[in-house]
């Protein structure tokens, strides 16, 4: 079976789907952060500000929501020449479901007419930096991820050719 026929890639839309991605995205964060992340951030995820947050970020860029069964499993955002979200539930790893995902964000940003994408990752996330260069992603620069107390969690800026 192919990820076409176990999951169904849909747009996603402001003003309807900011609470299902909040409440992925927050699930996905307490899945995959764990030791990467301080507890305490994942402890206060919140999701009223997470959707007020992508209903912004919904209108400003494109998402797209991996469901199966009508189930969400997985989303990424494009924004720009970014992409600056893309999570898959880790029952759903290893499926393709972030490939089309990473594809369809990939997509959107060479149809505005850039030649190449960005995003960044978690520098401690070896799983996802490991996928992303598979995905042909260059590794070309590192900063911190912005948290006052915790100025030591860095990202690693990934580049990639849209040819």
């Amino acid at each position: 079976m192919t990820v076409l026929t176990r999951y169904q890639m849909r747009m996603a839309w402001p003003d309807q789907d900011e609470e299902l991605i909040a409440r992925l995205k927050i699930a996905c964060w307490r899945e995959s952060y764990p030791g990467i992340l301080p507890q305490s951030i994942l402890d206060g995820l919140d999701l009223e500000s997470s959707s007020t947050e992508w209903a912004r970020a919904l209108r400003g860029g494109i998402a797209w929501i991996a469901e199966q069964s009508g189930a969400p499993v997985g989303f990424g955002h494009a924004r720009g020449d970014e992409v600056t979200t893309l999570y898959v539930r880790k029952a759903d790893h290893g499926q393709g479901v972030g490939m089309a995902l990473l594809l369809h964000c990939f997509d959107e940003i060479a149809c505005l007419g850039y030649g190449r994408a960005h995003l960044w990752a978690l520098e401690e996330n070896t799983k996802a930096r490991s996928f992303y260069e598979r995905m042909g992603g260059q590794a070309i620069a590192r900063r911190s991820v912005g948290y006052r107390q915790y100025a030591d969690i860095m990202e690693v800026r990934y580049e990639f050719p849209l040819d």
